[in-house]
């Protein structure tokens, strides 16, 4: 069982947790160019970024932010009105904020890779969709060096 949070839900006349947060700016790229510049690509190259929002811890100075209630579970059900308060440490999906904080996470840790791995610091910077390569190469031996170098900055971000 998986628990849902909608911060897009909130009481009448009240405002929800995506009207209260800034959803930062589009990082990603243009879609349709995506998509068209993936199929002029002899080897196609795609991957995922395994949970990556739950990658991304939050500040603790932002956590207050993203507090929930939860049913006291340790009430023995005496008093059914009886909640915790809990924070969230991870950036949460579903959430207007998260895909800009994956975002510009990612790109703040190619960043150091440029000079060392400039064909995968290039695909990653242009070819992610939030948390999906969509991209290609010209030969096999081009695919999988700028693969094998794109999963070691990946993984240098802690990231997989």
């Amino acid at each position: 069982m998986r628990i849902v949070f909608d911060a897009s839900s909130h009481e009448d006349g009240q405002p929800s947790l995506n009207d209260c947060i800034w959803s930062g700016g589009n990082l990603n790229p243009n879609i349709f160019h995506l998509i068209i510049s993936f199929r002029l690509n002899t080897i196609a190259i795609t991957a995922d970024i395994e949970r990556a929002f739950l990658q991304i811890s939050l500040r603790d100075e932002d956590r207050d932010a993203v507090r929930f209630l939860f049913p006291d579970i340790r009430s023995n059900q005496t008093d059914p009105y009886k909640f915790q308060v809990y924070r969230f440490k991870r950036v949460m999906f579903g959430v207007n904020v998260s895909p800009f904080l994956l975002s510009a996470t990612i790109k703040h840790h190619i960043e150091n890779y440029r000079e060392q791995y400039p064909a995968a610091t290039e695909m990653l910077d242009t070819c992610l969709y939030v948390d999906d390569v969509i991209s290609g190469a010209d030969d096999i031996s081009q695919a999988l060096k700028v693969s094998k170098d794109a999963e070691t900055i990946m993984k240098n971000a802690s990231m997989k």
